[in-house]
């Protein structure tokens, strides 16, 4: 584009390229083409902190449900996830029963049952060994592991003794989500029942002087028998108090100490 000037001279002025911007409908923003349209940054917080159209406005507040509806939904979502994780930690453990349980004795014509001594939640799964690590395996109408982790030893005749079943050390593990744990070890033995007799010896003693009687009880059954009573010519015989009345445990009027299975007159 040439300007005519005095002199005979011409001025060449450039003229600058028209832009134009499409406006989304709904925001505010129509105009006419070939003008160049600026629009103010506009806050996400809330409309009134900055300027916005009249439509800008409306279409904000129109959005307002679904923006909170969005939080509400992640909070639900955060809240869920939180509470289910903390059930799991909670749920998921393993104890013991009886950690106390060391020994087991039980009569050959009766059998026992031994609930493993350990156990979880959830459900763990419950194994027994021998003290040396070795798998338990049943042996029909001798030795069974249940579905929920008893031990069972059937009765068994003299003549099925084995001392690898019948007089051992066993223990059980427990197994599940949260890990494992082993219970200590537990010595399991049978006696056999059979008929015995207690009896009492003789005994010499001065007068004036101390007499002590012992029971004697056979060595095969002496293990399990411990002496309850003692009696003189089917009378019971009460044995001194001997913290609460006498310090020594010996009676002045009868003459009469008692120490477990013995007794001194």
């Amino acid at each position: 584009m040439t300007v005519p000037r005095r002199g005979g001279y011409e001025r060449r002025v450039q003229s600058l390229p028209r832009f134009s911007a499409l406006a989304s409908p709904g925001l505010g923003l129509e105009r006419s083409p070939g003008s160049i349209v600026t629009t103010p940054a506009r806050s996400l917080a809330w409309p009134n902190t900055a300027q916005c159209t009249r439509r800008d406005c409306k279409t904000f507040l129109r959005n307002i449900p679904a923006i909170y509806g969005m939080w509400l939904v992640t909070l639900l979502l955060l809240y869920s996830f939180q509470e289910v994780h903390s059930e799991d930690v909670v749920s998921t453990r393993l104890y013991f029963v009886n950690a106390s349980l060391q020994r087991v004795t039980f009569s050959s014509s009766v059998g026992v049952s031994l609930p493993c001594p350990a156990g979880g939640a959830p459900h763990a799964v419950l194994r027994w060994y021998l003290a040396t690590g070795d798998d338990i395996y049943d042996v029909p109408h001798i030795r069974h592991v249940h579905a929920n982790g008893t031990l069972q030893l059937y009765p068994f005749s003299p003549s099925a003794f084995n001392s690898f079943i019948h007089d051992n050390d066993y223990f059980c593990t427990a197994e599940n989500q949260a890990g494992k744990i082993r219970s200590p070890s537990i010595h399991v033995k049978a006696v056999f029942r059979e008929p015995y007799t207690v009896r009492v010896a003789d005994q010499r003693s001065m007068r004036g002087n101390v007499a002590v009687f012992k029971c004697l009880i056979p060595s095969a059954v002496q293990e399990y028998v411990s002496v309850v009573s003692w009696e003189k010519d089917t009378v019971s015989i009460v044995p001194a108090r001997r913290k609460q009345r006498y310090g020594n445990g010996f009676d002045p009027r009868r003459g009469i100490s008692w120490y477990s299975d013995d007794i001194i007159w």
